[in-house]
């Protein structure tokens, strides 16, 4: 067993706002990952603003035993989803996302489009409608047809490589920073 400890600035599927626990639902990954070490004992994978060695290496200082990469890997060359995502990731600002839905379930974090946008100031809306055309999105690259989930790290991110060679450069730049 392991628990993923997820930072704020994740991309996708987030917990709702809920005013009674906005500490535990708005809590960045350089603040959750070390809480946590400090109390389970079961192996923590930090999820949230990593995409390379730097960015691992750090998650490991705090107390993580691995990482998950998903706006990392969602524009690698491998990925399913069509170029202009990728590209939109390649071309973003780590200020280039927004949260979206916070009164309600599920709280996203997207890619800033002009449908995000609009959405944005909404405290709470319907996903499931705004997902309607998520194969467009995915495979037909309508960066206007769904939700472009994405975290900040995005900003961090300035080509589309192979999965490979994100790994690669990931574990060497990792283990440059720890010796």
């Amino acid at each position: 067993y392991a628990i993923v400890a997820q930072g704020f600035e994740a991309g996708g599927h987030r917990g709702a706002f809920d005013h009674a626990a906005a500490e535990r639902q708005t809590i960045g990954l350089f603040a959750l990952v070390p809480r946590r070490a400090d109390h389970i004992d079961v192996p923590i994978i930090a999820a949230g603003g990593i995409c390379d060695g730097v960015s691992m290496a750090a998650a490991f200082a705090m107390g993580a035993e691995g990482v998950q990469m998903g706006t990392r890997m969602l524009s690698c060359q491998e990925s399913p989803v069509h170029d202009n995502w990728k590209q939109a990731v390649v071309a973003a600002r780590e200020t280039d996302t927004v949260f979206l839905n916070q009164q309600s379930r599920p709280a996203l974090r997207a890619l800033r489009t002009a449908r995000t946008a609009a959405l944005e100031p909404l405290g709470k809306f319907n996903v499931m409608e705004n997902m309607a055309g998520i194969a467009q999105l995915y495979f037909g690259g309508d960066m206007e047809a769904a939700i472009p989930l994405s975290g900040e790290v995005c900003g961090r991110i300035d080509a589309v490589i192979s999965a490979r060679q994100i790994i690669d450069e990931t574990m060497a730049g990792f283990h440059d920073v720890i010796s």
